[in-house]
């Protein structure tokens, strides 16, 4: 049996990395707001954000956007895809500088309720498709 046709272990797969993922996000917006500032270096942060420009724009025109649009929309998702780099690229060095102040048993419920509402979440769009 292999691990992608079974649908619980890849739904559970999917929720766990979903909360992974929360939770850095979280940590992330600690991190910055303590005053630590920005934990991705300015250039590669620049570069991420005009890759996923151009290649957002692309697929919004490609999608039948007008170009205004297509312009505004990649500029969006680059300006949402570097935002969630900076906050996950944060939060992962919090957890390493400070992770254990916060304590193993705050983290794990952290990550069972991101857990669950990843799983909410994935539902919702997964029918909404």
């Amino acid at each position: 049996m292999q691990w992608t046709n079974n649908k619980f272990i890849t739904t559970l797969g999917i929720s766990i990395v979903l909360a992974l993922g929360m939770i850095s996000v979280v940590f992330g917006v600690i991190h910055i707001s303590s005053g630590a500032g920005n934990p991705v270096p300015l250039p590669a942060l620049l570069m991420a954000f005009a890759i996923v420009f151009v290649l957002g724009s692309v697929f919004f025109e490609d999608r039948g956007a007008d170009r205004v649009g297509a312009l505004v929309g990649g500029g969006i998702v680059a300006a949402i895809v570097s935002l969630i780099t900076m906050l996950v690229c944060g939060g992962v060095l919090y957890l390493m500088t400070k992770g254990m102040n916060t304590g193993i048993d705050k983290i794990i419920s952290m990550l069972a309720v991101c857990m669950v509402l990843g799983m909410a979440a994935f539902s919702y769009l997964r029918s909404h498709r």
